[in-house]
C-alpha cells in the first residue's frame, strides 16, 4: 500500500479527513491552498482518512467514475456502448471498493492539457443515485474521493481491487470522456415548433412519423439511441411501437435485444434529458419542413 508521502510525490493532491468519516470537515477544504500537494506535508494526514483532490492533482487532474448502483450502472454503460466489466478488469485499472455492497469507483486522469471538468450525476428511474462522474464542483473547486486504507463510516476499510496502481492512474477512455462532456451539453429543448408531449392525438403521431421518415435508421449508435429516447420522452402508450417501427426500417442492422436494451436504459430523471426537440432538430437536418 503506497504511503501518503508516495502519493504526494507522484502528484496526487490529498485532503485530510477525520478518521472514520468520508467527508472533510475543515471549512474551505476544497480550495487549492488547503489541499496537501507537497511530500513534506505528509505528516498532516497521519492517522487520518485521506481523499484524492481531483482538480489539483499534477501534472493532470484526476477524476472518478463512482458506481453507486453497480447493477444499474452496467446496464446504463452498455446502453452507451461501453463494456464496464472490461474497464474494471483492465491491467491498469485503479478500482476502489469501500465495502459498501453494489458499489465501486474507478479512478482516471484527464488527458494532457485538459482542465478540471464539472461533476455530473446519473440517477435511476426511481431517482436514486446510479453513476457519478466526479472531478470538480461547478465553481471550479475540487471534489474528493476517499482513498485506501481509510475507514468507511460503516467500519469497513477502503481497498484497491483493480489490477493497476494508484501511483500510475490511466487516462480516462475517450468514449467515457465524451459521454461525460455530452451530459453538460444542452439538448434541443428550445427547438422551434417542438410537438407538445402532452397530446396523444392522431395528428401528433402523424407528425412524429413524418419526422422519423426524414431520419435514416441506418445511423450511428448515439443518433439511434437518442431518437428512441426522444420518442419515449412523449410518454405516449404507443411510443415504443413508433420507435421500433422506425428502427426496423434499417432491417439489416435491427436487433431486437439491442432495441429492448436501449428502451430499458431510458430515464427522464437525468440532467438535460433527451426530448422531442432532438427528433425535431435531426428531422430538419434531414429535410423535414412543416
Amino acid at each position: 500500500m503506497p504511503t501518503i508521502q508516495d502519493l504526494l510525490t507522484h502528484g496526487i493532491a490529498l485532503v485530510p479527513i477525520p478518521h472514520g468519516l468520508k467527508r472533510p470537515t475543515t471549512p474551505g477544504w476544497n480550495a487549492r491552498h488547503n489541499v496537501l500537494i507537497n511530500p513534506n506535508q505528509a505528516h498532516l494526514a497521519a492517522d487520518m482518512n485521506i481523499g484524492i483532490a481531483h482538480a489539483y492533482c499534477s501534472p493532470m487532474p484526476t477524476c472518478a467514475i463512482d458506481l453507486d448502483d453497480f447493477n444499474e450502472a452496467i446496464k446504463w454503460f452498455t446502453s452507451n456502448n461501453i463494456d464496464l466489466m472490461t474497464l474494471i478488469a483492465a491491467d491498469d485499472s485503479v478500482v476502489i471498493h469501500s465495502g459498501k455492497e453494489n458499489s465501486l469507483k474507478l479512478l482516471y486522469k484527464l488527458p494532457t492539457g485538459m482542465k478540471p471538468i464539472p461533476s455530473k450525476q446519473i440517477k435511476t428511474s426511481s431517482n436514486s443515485m446510479m453513476v457519478e462522474f466526479r472531478c470538480a464542483a461547478s465553481n471550479g473547486l475540487t471534489v474528493q474521493d476517499v482513498l485506501p486504507p481509510s475507514i468507511h463510516p460503516s467500519g469497513s476499510q477502503y481497498n484497491y481491487v483493480g489490477e493497476g496502481s494508484i501511483l500510475n492512474i490511466p487516462i480516462i477512455p475517450n468514449k467515457i470522456l465524451q459521454i461525460w462532456l455530452g451530459l453538460g451539453t444542452p439538448t434541443f429543448q428550445k427547438a422551434q415548433k417542438v410537438i407538445s408531449t402532452q397530446g396523444e392525438s392522431p395528428r401528433n403521431k402523424a407528425i412524429v412519423q413524418a419526422k422519423l421518415a426524414c431520419i435514416s435508421a441506418d445511423c450511428d449508435y448515439f443518433t439511434y439511441r437518442n431518437i428512441v429516447w426522444s420518442i419515449l420522452s412523449t410518454g405516449w402508450p404507443y411510443a415504443e411501437e413508433l420507435a421500433k417501427n422506425w428502427c426496423q426500417t434499417a432491417s439489416d442492422k435491427f436487433n431486437d435485444a439491442d432495441f429492448i436494451n436501449v428502451v430499458n436504459s431510458y430515464s427522464p430523471n437525468v440532467p438535460n434529458p433527451i426530448t422531442l426537440g432532438t427528433l425535431d432538430y435531426l428531422a430538419r437536418k434531414g429535410g423535414y419542413l412543416d
